[in-house]
């Protein structure tokens, strides 16, 4: 059923924690590869797009199935681009003939079709310009500083005069606080010319957990992946493609 969305999957090339992160091998496959074939069996997208610098990425999202590609310019694939200039060059370039689109990013393989079922189903009748998925913090700001130049620390969350300190409380007593992850984000095709945002005015939170909130952002994440995926049966799509780093075919 076409729901009216565009699957939109960024990967440039450069990343500075793990090079070569999008092509990087999970169980025989290009990281990337996961994100592609869940959001094809998923069957909830319009169109997959996927926006890189990477002329072999690109290879890549054409063999495991993207229906569209779009070449990103040095000046938005930098290590301090925002993904509204991005975002911005492929609305211009009408790419995103759709009334929504989702970033799905290629560091969440784990990501399922249900939760991206559930994200689209809560979003589409709300009145929330977009949705992200968020997770309840384990290490809280309350217990956090700040390490000024003379070695001295301060809190990171300040205290009205009356209250007791943040850092002195049981973690039970702190105010729940969420973090967003890079998971899943649906929102309205029309906040990028609106709002010059990838997320609008009004944001609806998805909190989730486990295997849903699992992003590759480190080696050791990585490493973590590939342990997970070959302990665990079925936790990754079943890619029946032979293997493809953009090269010859395996």
């Amino acid at each position: 059923m076409d729901r009216g969305i565009t699957a939109l999957i960024p990967a440039r090339s450069g990343s500075l924690r793990v090079p070569g992160k999008n092509k990087a091998d999970l169980i025989g496959h290009p990281l990337i590869a996961y994100t592609l074939v869940t959001a094809l069996i998923s069957n909830l997208y319009t169109k997959i797009i996927v926006a890189s610098d990477d002329p072999k990425i690109l290879k890549i999202a054409e063999y495991y199935g993207a229906t569209h590609l779009f070449e990103r310019s040095e000046l938005d694939s930098g290590p301090e681009s925002l993904d509204i200039e991005w975002l911005n060059n492929v609305f211009s370039a009408d790419l995103i003939s759709t009334p929504n689109f989702a970033i799905l990013r290629p560091t969440s393989p784990f990501r399922s079709t249900s939760l991206m079922q559930e994200s689209i189903s809560l979003f589409l009748p709300s009145p929330f310009d977009s949705l992200r998925t968020v997770k309840k913090v384990s290490e809280h700001p309350g217990k956090m500083w700040i390490l000024r130049d003379n070695n001295e620390i301060t809190p990171f969350m300040e205290n009205g005069s009356e209250e007791v300190a943040k850092h002195a409380m049981q973690y039970q007593s702190l105010p729940t606080i969420y973090v967003q992850t890079s998971v899943l984000e649906v929102a309205r095709t029309d906040v990028i010319p609106s709002t010059n945002t990838r997320e609008g005015r009004s944001i609806m939170g998805l909190v989730t957990g486990g295997i849903d909130s699992l992003s590759i952002d480190s080696m050791e994440d990585l490493q973590y992946a590939n342990f997970l995926a070959r302990s665990v049966p079925k936790i990754l799509p079943e890619i029946k493609l032979k293997p493809y780093f953009g090269d010859d075919v395996s």
